[in-house]
């Protein structure tokens, strides 16, 4: 399983002039224009090339190779079109160069001493200890994004073979987010993404030519040598900061929207909002179809919109400090929900219906219309 920090270093100070920063434009000619151009053109290049994976043109290795590819491929064409295009301003990555702390000019060592703010005085004792507050809220967030990822890596349709380790795995997440507190580093969480396609990446399916016949998980290469190789690679791209400083940010935008959409595809929340659009003949042959009522099949998929809406109000207000508070409301909510529904109307509700074959990737499928 992957882990990643929670947050970014980037910075605009330079290490050697704690007075120079970062010239900010504002009013440039096309920049708003040109910004929309690289945000899309990096979304379409990505999704379509997904997409193409399932279309009819080159090889099945030559066709899956472009829809892996996709986003850096996107990212270098809209990359490439920027630089030829110097007379319009884009806002550019924010890459501080070599390894050293974000803002030199603020912190002169990498330790971080805890009880500093209390012997100069800038803090008092009450301060601090109300600051185990919201650090049992990010030790919430931190608990359920790690095992939420392990769940979903260690399922049963995987058929791993090795122990999942949860306990573990929370330990190591324990100790690597004391260590980083005390060196100002951002803390450890578990990437979700990054494992699940790592897990399709190392599978194998059985192989068949029997017509209509889908092929099957078959193994798992349970190993460690690839997950050593891609934290490696990571860690080396703290050597590209010059390469990475030229990265327009609206090309990551693009980024963020392709992986939003792409992550919505298969999601049974979404498909029963879609339902609300559609005739009953027309809805899709699915569990929370068959054997729950229409009526009661929308008064669910409506709790939980509600309940998407408010904890999304939560985060964009100065309420998100307590995202994990409220998120934790939802097991009540939860519970509530169980004296109006029924335990084969939940169990059919809850159900994911996933079937994991060879032509899935870990955002779903999407089929070329040609």
């Amino acid at each position: 399983m992957y882990y990643e920090n929670t947050t970014s270093l980037t910075s605009s100070s330079n290490t050697s002039d704690c007075t120079t920063f970062s010239e900010e434009k504002h009013g440039e000619p096309n920049t708003a224009f040109m910004s929309v151009i690289l945000t899309f053109g990096t979304f379409f290049i990505a999704y379509f090339l997904r997409i193409f994976r399932n279309s009819r043109f080159l090889g099945k290795h030559g066709r899956k190779m472009l829809g892996d590819f996709g986003v850096p491929i996107g990212i270098l064409i809209m990359c490439v079109f920027d630089y030829v295009v110097p007379y319009v301003y884009t806002e550019k990555l924010q890459v501080r160069g070599g390894f050293n702390p974000t803002d030199p000019c603020k912190r002169t060592s990498w330790f971080v001493n805890p009880i500093k703010p209390l012997q100069d005085g800038r803090l008092d004792l009450v301060f601090v200890l109300a600051a185990a507050v919201p650090a049992g809220l990010v030790f919430i967030l931190l608990y359920m994004e790690a095992l939420i990822t392990s769940l979903i890596v260690n399922k049963k349709d995987n058929k791993l073979k090795k122990g999942s380790g949860y306990h573990l795995d929370m330990f190591l997440i324990g100790i690597l987010a004391f260590v980083c507190a005390l060196l100002g580093l951002p803390w450890m969480t578990a990437a979700t993404v990054r494992s699940v396609t790592h897990i399709g990446s190392v599978s194998t399916f059985s192989k068949t030519t029997a017509p209509g016949v889908k092929p099957k998980l078959d193994k798992i290469y349970e190993q460690r040598v690839t997950n050593l190789l891609v934290n490696a690679l990571i860690g080396l791209s703290i050597l590209l900061g010059p390469v990475l400083s030229q990265v327009p940010l609206t090309v990551l935008f693009g980024v963020f929207l392709y992986m939003g959409i792409s992550s919505l595809s298969g999601i049974q929340l979404v498909e029963r909002i879609e339902c609300w659009f559609m005739p009953v003949k027309h809805h899709p042959d699915a569990m929370f179809v068959r054997q729950v009522r229409t009526w009661r099949m929308h008064m669910y998929t409506f709790i939980q919109v509600v309940c998407l809406l408010m904890l999304w109000i939560i985060k964009v207000t100065p309420a998100a400090l307590a995202f994990p508070f409220f998120l934790i409301l939802l097991v009540p909510v939860r519970s509530a929900v169980g004296r109006i529904f029924s335990p084969s109307e939940l169990e059919a509700l809850d159900n994911e219906e996933q079937e994991v074959t060879e032509t899935e990737d870990e955002y779903g499928e999407t089929y070329m219309p040609i």
